[in-house]
C-alpha cells in the first residue's frame, strides 16, 4: 500500500473524509505510527538489521578522526548504534568493543589515558567516546571513524502519493488502523480497530523475529564485566 492508499484506507476505517480529517493531520498520525512500527521491528529483530527501504543509502556513517580527540557526535538520525570501527595506520578498519564507565574501578581519566589505537567505546548522550583517544601514527585520520546505526524512518510528506512504507507489505495496514484510531471517538469502535491492529502487530513481530533463518535464537547468561577485562 502506498501513502495514497493508506490515507483512503484510514478514511474507510474511520468513516471520515479529507474534508473533516485533513491530509496534514492524517499524514502526521501515519508518521507517528510509522515510527512505532520501526520500534517494534527493532525490538523483535533476530539479527537482520532493519532499515527503511525508502532510504537512499545504507545506514553507515563515516567521519574523520582528530588526533587526541575522544568525543565524536552521533548522527542526528541515529536511534540505535550497531557497530563502531576505526581505521588503523595500515588502512584496515578495526571493530571496537563497547564498555560502560560504571564497570570501571579505576579513575576514568586513567583508563586508556595515552593516545593510540582506540580499542573501546562508550556512548554518552549523543556522543561516542573512544578509548584511548586516537593517536598520530596509530590511526588513519581521514574517514577514520565508521559507525553502523539503526536510524529514523523516512517520514511521509503531506504531498506524497506513491511512496510506500519501508517495511514488509503484509503489515502496511497497521498504519491506517493507527491513524483511524486517532480520529474515531466511539470507544467500542476504537477497541475493534485496536484488536485488528494488534493482530497485525503480533504478526509483524513474529515475522521480523524469525526473518534470519540461518541465525538460531540462543540465550546467553549476562555477566558483569570487570575493569581488568579492558586492560
Amino acid at each position: 500500500m502506498n501513502i495514497a492508499a493508506l490515507r483512503l484506507d484510514a478514511h474507510f476505517l474511520a468513516g471520515s473524509t479529507s474534508g473533516v480529517y485533513s491530509d496534514i493531520n492524517l499524514t502526521r498520525n501515519i508518521n507517528v505510527a510509522y515510527h512505532d512500527v520501526a520500534r517494534m521491528i527493532w525490538e523483535s529483530s533476530d539479527g537482520w538489521q532493519f532499515d527503511d527501504s525508502n532510504a537512499a543509502d545504507l545506514p553507515i556513517a563515516t567521519t574523520s578522526l582528530v588526533a587526541s580527540q575522544q568525543d565524536y557526535t552521533l548522527p542526528s538520525t541515529a536511534l540505535k548504534l550497531e557497530r563502531v570501527e576505526v581505521l588503523n595506520s595500515a588502512g584496515d578498519y578495526v571493530k571496537l568493543k563497547q564498555f560502560d564507565i560504571h564497570d570501571l574501578e579505576q579513575g576514568l581519566t586513567e583508563f586508556q589515558g595515552t593516545a593510540g589505537l582506540p580499542m573501546y567505546y562508550d556512548i554518552v548522550g549523543s556522543s561516542i567516546m573512544l578509548y584511548p583517544a586516537p593517536g598520530t601514527g596509530f590511526v588513519t585520520l581521514a574517514s577514520g571513524l565508521k559507525i553502523v546505526v539503526g536510524r529514523s524512518v523516512t517520514e511521509f510528506a503531506v504531498t506524497a502519493t506513491t511512496t510506500e512504507p519501508g517495511f514488509a507489505a503484509p503489515f502496511h495496514r497497521i498504519l491506517s488502523y493507527a491513524a483511524a484510531m486517532d480520529y474515531v471517538k466511539d470507544e467500542r469502535e476504537v477497541e475493534r480497530l485496536a484488536r485488528q491492529k494488534q493482530r497485525l502487530e503480533d504478526g509483524l513481530q513474529r515475522f521480523y523475529g524469525h526473518r534470519n533463518v540461518e541465525r538460531r535464537s540462543s540465550i546467553r547468561p549476562r555477566t558483569r564485566k570487570r575493569a581488568n577485562q579492558y586492560k
